[in-house]
């Protein structure tokens, strides 16, 4: 799970969010030179009901910042790599708005033209829903927009079928999760540390923090058995 891909500028805080690009690609440059490739929502799919895959790795990155466009992506397809970006929806080609007071500094979102790119070279979108509210303080009708909407205006926007969902801050409970699968979602992402399991639930599915400080030995660590 990766924010941005860049320098933080001296003044935001939160830089842990933030990889160096030359750090991205030393830990993309492992798995590949380890033999993993990467894998996207269908396959996990499979793999939750039951198939067998051998070093698979899936990419994510919250938020859809500009700075993983220009410096992410360009990365992973050198090494044949894929990933997923989730898109805050009313806020593409704005800004982070939900929380630049909070980390001093305003982060550029990539614009719809960005997206489409994206989606050309193979690259998958799914919602962070409109606005990145936490889902958990919102009423019903809220939540439901949220959900509903986003994956609406993705699809009707990029003309494809949006099924993967991930939850701002990584917030949520029953009411949200099974909100999501009713939305239509096949898939959900949360903050929870560790690697997906063959029969984990569908719409609570772990991740990898990948911070500022992942270098090649704690991305090694990351990928064991110590982090099942």
């Amino acid at each position: 799970m990766y924010h941005n891909i860049g320098k933080p500028p001296k003044e935001a805080n939160l830089k842990s969010l933030y990889t160096n690009p030359k750090l991205f690609e030393r830990q993309i440059k492992t798995l590949k030179m380890l033999g993993f490739t990467s894998i996207t929502s269908n396959e996990i799919l499979d793999f939750l009901n039951g198939k067998d895959f051998k070093k698979r790795v899936c990419i994510t990155f919250d938020d859809a910042y500009k700075d993983i466009f220009e410096n992410a992506l360009p990365i992973l397809k050198k090494y044949n790599f894929k990933a997923i970006i989730f898109v805050p929806v009313s806020l593409v080609g704005d800004y982070n708005r939900w929380d630049f007071e909070r980390v001093k500094v305003k982060k550029p979102i990539a614009c719809w033209e960005d997206i489409r790119q994206a989606l050309k070279e193979g690259f998958e979108v799914g919602s962070h829903t409109m606005t990145h509210k936490a889902l958990t303080d919102l009423d019903d009708k809220s939540l439901k927009q949220e959900l509903e909407l986003s994956k609406k205006i993705l699809e009707d926007k990029l003309g494809i079928e949006i099924t993967t969902f991930c939850y701002p801050y990584g917030d949520y409970d029953d009411r949200v999760a099974n909100a999501v699968k009713e939305a239509g979602y096949k898939l959900a992402f949360s903050v929870n540390s560790g690697h997906i399991q063959k029969g984990d639930n569908p719409y609570i599915l772990k991740r990898l923090h990948m911070r500022h400080n992942t270098n090649v030995f704690r991305l090694l660590l990351k990928l064991s058995i110590l982090y099942r």
